[in-house]
């Protein structure tokens, strides 16, 4: 597939463990590529797709990694909000993610955890909203009492960024899946935005009504629609490489301190 000159981009969607290596084949051979997250499961695998770059800028193929939550219509209604913000943010997120087995292949080698795995759209969403680099990350775990739940995806993770603003992360999957599984709420300049499911954003200390959707939209179409027109049209990357290479930064980060933790 890769030698085939009238294939002009790839989609991977394998378990996180081939996505760097076949990410490079890719690239290597001159395919633009939308990767599902995570983009890659360690700093050396980030390395060498960031090296990739060094010398080539935006005149290499188009990279994608799937963050689709900034391409939401919720996502891109907050970052209209918070676009001409006079101070920096809090934003909190909380994710009731739902337990999975033990045996699940997106815990263990082939999936890199679900802070790697998952946790890593929230990553990218804190920077997407602020537009910032990262300045550091403090984590705090819970302490399951049998081997039934696991520190490692029961955790608050407190971003901080240069711009002052500050993302906190609360992922569990102690909860129920009869409740929401991810609300947001950021305070800023006075306001207070809230968002619920990706169903509905709300304003406090604005006249902007409440968005609603009868469905959750988390912008699986758009993340396509927009790696489309960048490709035939020639626009902008939808994800700067370094927004991408932060999001997983953040999330190595917040990996270490929980094997510290173990």
């Amino acid at each position: 597939m890769l030698e085939d000159r009238e294939i002009d981009a790839v989609l991977i969607a394998t378990r996180h463990d081939l996505h760097a290596d076949m990410v490079l084949r890719a690239l290597h051979a001159g395919k633009h590529v939308l990767v599902e997250k995570p983009l890659c499961l360690n700093e050396a695998e980030l390395a060498r797709i960031q090296a990739f770059y060094d010398d080539r800028g935006d005149r290499g193929p188009v990279l994608l990694t799937g963050f689709n939550r900034r391409f939401s219509p919720a996502g891109r209604q907050i970052a209209e909000l918070v676009a001409d913000r006079a101070g920096p943010m809090m934003l909190t997120y909380r994710m009731n993610a739902g337990r999975l087995p033990a045996e699940h292949w997106t815990l263990g080698p082939q999936g890199g955890g679900r802070n790697i795995g998952e946790a890593c759209h929230i990553y990218d969403l804190f920077t997407y909203l602020t537009n910032s680099r990262w300045r550091g990350v403090q984590v705090s775990t819970a302490r399951p009492t049998t081997h039934y739940y696991t520190h490692r995806d029961n955790l608050v993770a407190t971003v901080s960024f240069e711009d002052g603003s500050v993302g906190t992360l609360l992922y569990t999957a102690l909860g129920s899946k009869k409740h929401p599984k991810e609300q947001m709420e950021v305070f800023v300049d006075g306001k207070a935005i809230a968002l619920d499911d990706y169903m509905r954003v709300s304003v406090a200390g604005s006249r902007r009504p409440a968005v609603r959707s009868s469905v959750a939209e988390k912008g699986q179409l758009q993340e396509i629609s927009i790696f489309a027109d960048a490709i035939l049209d020639g626009k902008p990357w939808p994800i700067p490489l370094w927004q991408q290479a932060q999001a997983m930064e953040i999330a190595f980060a917040v990996d270490q301190q929980l094997s510290v933790s173990t």
